[in-house]
């Protein structure tokens, strides 16, 4: 009975599409994971025909992602840290690559101006670790 619950809301469009940008994240660490950086990034901005416009921007993430072992070490996994939505139609998820010296924080914007799921953004840094000092320093003054 639950399968078929499940085939029957998946059948209607607005659940179908749902959960499209977590599918699109896993395609871009499985490209990832495998060492095909360049492959992961065209694959997560094929979703979106606008990005076209952007060429020079996603040309700069891939060169700057291409070389990131050379200042954080190899590639130990990932953890999701955080999912923020706003009305089912923008998603921001952030996640944390595990590397041999320091970790990086690799944050994904989705957008669904229609039925599907779009990339909106994409953004990686190793220098975030002033906001989690920041954020610690609040709860410890706040009482936890």
């Amino acid at each position: 009975m639950r399968i078929l619950i499940f085939i029957m809301l998946m059948s209607f469009p607005c659940f179908a599409n749902a959960g499209d940008y977590n599918t699109e994240i896993a395609k871009f660490f499985t490209l990832y994971e495998s060492g095909k950086n360049i492959e992961a990034i065209d694959t997560l901005y094929s979703t979106n025909p606008w990005m076209s416009n952007a060429s020079d921007a996603i040309q700069n993430i891939k060169t700057q992602l291409q070389g990131i072992e050379k200042i954080v070490g190899s590639y130990n996994g990932k953890e999701l840290l955080g999912e923020n939505s706003i009305k089912n139609r923008f998603v921001h998820v952030t996640y944390i690559a595990l590397y041999d010296r320091q970790p990086v924080r690799m944050e994904f914007q989705f957008y669904r101006p229609k039925n599907d799921w779009i990339i909106y953004s994409f953004a990686f840094d190793i220098n975030f670790d002033d906001e989690i000092e920041k954020g610690a320093r609040e709860k410890i003054s706040h009482g936890m």
